[in-house]
């Protein structure tokens, strides 16, 4: 039985031992490739991954530099506008308070004359009209024909003929400040538009108004000081 068995596999060794060996040949070759590639693709990756590893921190410090040396220059940028502010922004200001003053100080008299009635807010007894009302300006006592005057440089807003206090002119001052000149003689020297300086004659005392033509203290200039929409004391800007 034993001897069968041996013959029967040393016959198919012979018939078939050729296919066999080079089964097992290929075998070998095939896992001796696949080692090889395998020790070939961990050589490859490992320097690869180094040098990327290597180029992103790299990256993430010059983007850190970057954005630390960008921080520091707009900071530096805002010192210096806050610096900048702080010197011209008081310079401004003194500058504006300086043309306010220079202006609100040097108003010279409208006529020569002598104060009849002050400014009042109160009302108060007008013999003319048999009424009381305020006065919101200065009745300056004057002769006929006496020269009005431009108290301050400014420019003619108006040359009015038909107001209760009489022929009327009206300066701005270009600071918010305006003056009012009334019962005026109807021949005035200026024109609506004209710039005018400080001292230059607009007119001359008249008999136009109509509120105070029969006051005691007789012929006189009203003269009033606007400041913006308001009625001021003229004795805030000049004396009688």
């Amino acid at each position: 039985m034993e001897k069968n068995f041996f013959n029967k596999t040393l016959n198919f060794l012979k018939k078939e031992g050729f296919y066999l060996i080079l089964f097992i040949c290929l075998c070998i070759v095939a896992t001796v490739a696949a080692l090889t590639v395998k020790n070939n693709k961990h050589t490859n990756n490992t320097p690869a991954q180094q040098s990327s590893s290597v180029q992103q921190k790299e990256n993430k410090e010059t983007a850190k530099a970057g954005n630390e040396s960008s921080l520091n220059y707009d900071n530096a940028l805002q010192v210096k506008k806050n610096t900048k502010s702080e010197i011209v922004v008081p310079k401004n200001n003194n500058s504006s308070q300086g043309v306010s003053s220079s202006v609100t100080t040097s108003f010279q008299k409208p006529v020569d004359g002598t104060l009849a009635r002050a400014y009042s807010e109160d009302p108060v007894f007008w013999e003319s009209t048999s009424s009381y009302r305020p006065n919101l300006g200065y009745d300056i006592k004057a002769d006929l024909g006496k020269p009005v005057l431009a108290v301050a440089d400014g420019k003619v807003e108006e040359v009015n003929a038909a107001t209760q206090d009489g022929v009327e002119i009206v300066i701005n001052h270009q600071n918010g400040i305006k003056t009012v000149y009334s019962n005026l003689d109807p021949k005035v020297k200026v024109t609506k538009g004209q710039v005018v300086t400080k001292g230059t004659a607009i007119g001359v005392v008249g008999k136009s108004t109509l509120r105070s033509a029969y006051e005691k203290y007789g012929d006189h200039l009203h003269f009033a000081i606007l400041k913006g929409k308001d009625f001021v004391d003229p004795s805030k800007y000049l004396k009688y």
